[in-house]
């Protein structure tokens, strides 16, 4: 287990006490947690308290990786069983560069999470429709995350690779924050897998040049 996962875990026993037993008995891919018209996820006190946690205990520099690559949720719980992140995966882990990047998922409610974390509840056991994201929180959600992006300075390279939807949100958000990150944003164009992962093979190895020109 992680750093990341122990604080994680440690922080959700002290918030909720007794009612972590329901949580941690929730099976990653069970979605017990659906977005609505009525109820949006952004308000659920499940998120708010994740959303509390990076603000306010969240550290990127105890992952220890000098780059960071940010992509999208997805439908498919866990994240890392979908077909996108599956290629991603596979070429990191493919150019040996496990050790050197950190993946986070851009998410509509969770903003931000750490792809280790995402066979947690609640990342793994939601349901989010992109088309349910009207404007109001469409603007919560790039101004929330333009209060996470700051703790990303201390990487020294950071790719995005996003559909046009969050790529939106990300710009978005890094205008809100008055550029404090600096990320290349790489879009999937239409042949979506094809496209992933050559675009991965391009960050990996500049992360790579990267940190061998810092050593």
């Amino acid at each position: 287990m992680s750093v990341l996962e122990r604080l994680y875990l440690d922080y959700l026993h002290k918030t909720f006490g007794q009612e972590i037993g329901y949580i941690m008995n929730v099976k990653p891919g069970a979605i017990v947690l659906r977005n609505s018209y009525d109820v949006n996820l952004f308000e659920h006190e499940h998120v708010i308290c994740w959303h509390n946690f990076l603000v306010n205990v969240f550290d990127p520099k105890l992952i220890e990786k000098p780059c960071a690559l940010i992509i999208p949720c997805s439908r498919i719980k866990p994240y890392r069983l979908s077909p996108i992140h599956k290629i991603i995966d596979s070429q990191i882990r493919l150019m040996d560069a496990d050790s050197i990047i950190q993946v986070y998922v851009l998410s509509e409610p969770m903003l931000l999470v750490p792809r280790e974390l995402d066979i947690y509840y609640p990342f793994a056991n939601y349901d989010y429709p992109i088309h349910e994201l009207n404007e109001g929180y469409r603007i919560k959600f790039a101004t929330m995350l333009s209060k996470i992006l700051p703790k990303l300075i201390c990487y020294k390279y950071i790719a995005a690779i996003l559909p046009h939807h969050h790529r939106r949100i990300l710009v978005k958000a890094i205008d809100l924050c008055n550029n404090c990150v600096n990320v290349e944003v790489f879009e999937y164009g239409k042949k979506a897998f094809h496209n992933v992962k050559i675009v991965t093979s391009k960050i990996v190895k500049k992360c790579q040049q990267i940190c061998n020109t810092s050593y």
